[in-house]
């Protein structure tokens, strides 16, 4: 039998091994922690998008174009015009008080803007604007009497009842509803060195045909409207 004493010295030897166990296995536990973070030795690399050997970095290209109804054509009268009712064109004050077998013009120019690529434009929509509100002020039945015809490449002083129109390319024929679209897509050149490109001149003709008897039509104004498209990438 142990003496208290004894006792005490064993309990005290088997709280020493328990203790160290305790310790041996936290120390594998902080051995292994302190291992990991001695080996965290870190370096970065990092690397950003560029478009060849010079400093320029992945971008697009620029497609667009602007028009100028003002003539004759300052430079200050270029606008872009995205959304209806979009520019105006002027077909003169006669415009105002057609009768039958009258015949307005209007000239304009669209051009590639400056940085655009080159484009290839189509006239893509004729319809009746629905700004102002269709009445007496947008007349349906006006829209649907009225007749044009458009040519590209017809100077702004040949668009008009005298002008030589054989130098323009036909856009629309003659006697066409004002719904009707264009013929054949026209093209836009780029500028160089970033400048906006040689514009392209265009004539609209809108005529009241002769032989229009409807009396109705008096007194009636309307907005047609046309939308010039370039698109890319499809």
């Amino acid at each position: 039998m142990l003496s208290d004493a004894s006792a005490t010295e064993v309990s005290k030897s088997a709280g020493r091994r328990g203790k160290t166990r305790a310790l041996l296995a936290s120390g594998l536990v902080l051995g292994v922690g302190a291992a990991f973070t001695l080996a965290a030795w870190t370096d970065n690399e990092w690397v950003f998008g560029g478009a060849g050997p010079g400093s320029d970095t992945p971008g697009t290209k620029i497609y667009a174009m602007e028009q100028n109804t003002v003539a004759p054509f300052a430079e200050a009268s270029w606008t872009d015009e995205p959304e209806a009712n979009g520019g105006r064109l002027d077909f003169t004050i006669k415009a105002a008080s057609l009768l039958p077998g009258d015949t307005v013009y209007a000239p304009f120019q669209v051009r590639a803007k400056a940085g655009s690529e080159a484009l290839t434009v189509s006239l893509a929509e004729a319809v009746q604007a629905t700004n102002p509100a269709r009445g007496d002020d947008n007349s349906t039945a006006l829209y649907d009497a009225l007749r044009y015809r458009a040519w590209v490449g017809l100077d702004a002083a040949d668009c008009s009842a005298a002008g030589d129109k054989t130098a323009g390319t036909v856009l629309v024929s003659a006697n066409s509803p004002l719904d009707t679209l264009g013929a054949d897509p026209f093209a836009l050149a780029a500028g160089a060195s970033g400048a906006a490109g040689a514009p392209v001149n265009l004539c609209f003709a809108m005529t009241l045909p002769a032989g229009t008897t409807d009396t109705d039509l008096q007194g009636k104004n309307v907005v047609p409207l046309w939308r010039f498209t370039s698109v890319t990438g499809q």
